[in-house]
């Protein structure tokens, strides 16, 4: 793998005011209704929410695999190192799908092929990026095999001769062959045992880390975010309801969901009886509330909360918040 100089002053990527719908004769379900995501060069973002909240197709918007024909991208930009991904040919996305930007899905046991071997499915990537031989492409799969902890002679072998925790390193394995300049990680450690998932985040950690690249850490889990990323975007009803750095997310965290997702963790320094779980479920994407898509579950709705959607309002060079509760950058009701 190729190790990059990257320009901390660049932006790897860029979504803005992204709207996505799937629309069927029956229904039109509002996945992203907004979405707005920076990227440096070199950092991780963690996109953070539950399930239903836009995350994943946001996700596949960067590599423009939205499904067809019901996903459509209404309005909004996609802009990868500042060039249009929605503009792109079917030849520039295929050029750029595993070179540029890689993914880890969520599920290994359905993202390898399961009729060639994991070296044939790594060498693949390598040959068609890097226009190599297939030896040589062969050659430099074994040798990500090995950089992810699997023996280079088990590049012969099946994906189903692989533990859960194996596959995904395959997984990670071809995401990275072509040293890419974003990684998107979809819940890379969903499907695994606990006792791997320290492992296997580990493992993307300091490959990223070593090869400089940009990563997209989709989770609901906030102990993995505290972990592997810089920043941290909170996404709600296909928005991001909140942003900031770790400590503004950790330590000064504003809108009333996300102080709902911490009041639901357990804190092994308090003991009490019951958690505080978040009251009401996800809204209905087909059917999302008037104004804020949060004020079926606040605890502090107003007059105005279910009447218009909030701003989004900047309260540090760092930290922006997109809940009525703050009328000023200098002043919250919260």
């Amino acid at each position: 793998m190729e190790i990059k100089k990257i320009n901390e002053q660049e932006n790897t990527l860029e979504i803005k005011n992204l709207v996505i719908h799937y629309i069927s004769d029956e229904e039109v379900v509002k996945a992203v209704n907004g979405v707005n995501i920076i990227i440096k060069a070199g950092k991780t973002l963690g996109l953070v929410g539950e399930t239903g909240a836009g995350k994943t197709t946001t996700a596949l918007s960067i590599l423009n695999l939205v499904p067809e024909p019901q996903g459509k991208i209404l309005s909004g930009e996609v802009l990868l190192e500042g060039r249009s991904v929605l503009s792109m040919s079917e030849h520039e996305l295929e050029v750029m799908r595993g070179d540029k930007v890689a993914m880890i899905f969520q599920d290994p046991m359905t993202s390898l092929n399961p009729v060639h071997t994991v070296g044939h499915q790594i060498a693949e990537s390598i040959e068609i990026h890097r226009k190599v031989s297939k030896h040589q492409a062969l050659k430099q799969a074994k040798e990500m095999l090995e950089l992810v902890g699997i023996p280079s002679e088990r590049s012969n072998e099946y994906p189903y001769q692989f533990s859960g925790g194996m596959k995904q390193r395959v997984d990670i394995a071809i995401a990275l062959a072509c040293s890419p300049d974003l990684l998107i990680a979809d819940e890379p450690t969903t499907a695994l045992d606990v006792t791997i998932q320290a492992q296997v985040l580990k493992l993307i950690n300091e490959l990223r880390q070593t090869y400089h690249m940009s990563m997209l850490m989709i989770t609901h889990d906030l102990g993995i975010v505290a972990e592997v990323c810089d920043e941290v975007s909170i996404a709600y009803a296909g928005r991001i309801i909140e942003h900031g750095t770790l400590e503004d997310i950790f330590d000064h965290m504003r809108h009333p969901y996300t102080k709902g997702l911490f009041g639901a963790l357990p804190d092994i320094g308090v003991r009490r009886s019951e958690l505080m779980p978040i009251k009401g479920l996800m809204p209905d994407p087909t059917n999302l509330p008037s104004g804020c898509p949060f004020h079926p579950r606040c605890d502090y709705v107003m007059e105005v909360c279910p009447q218009s959607l909030p701003e989004n309002k900047w309260l540090s060079e760092t930290h922006c918040v997109e809940c009525h509760l703050y009328k000023d950058t200098n002043e919250s009701m919260l």
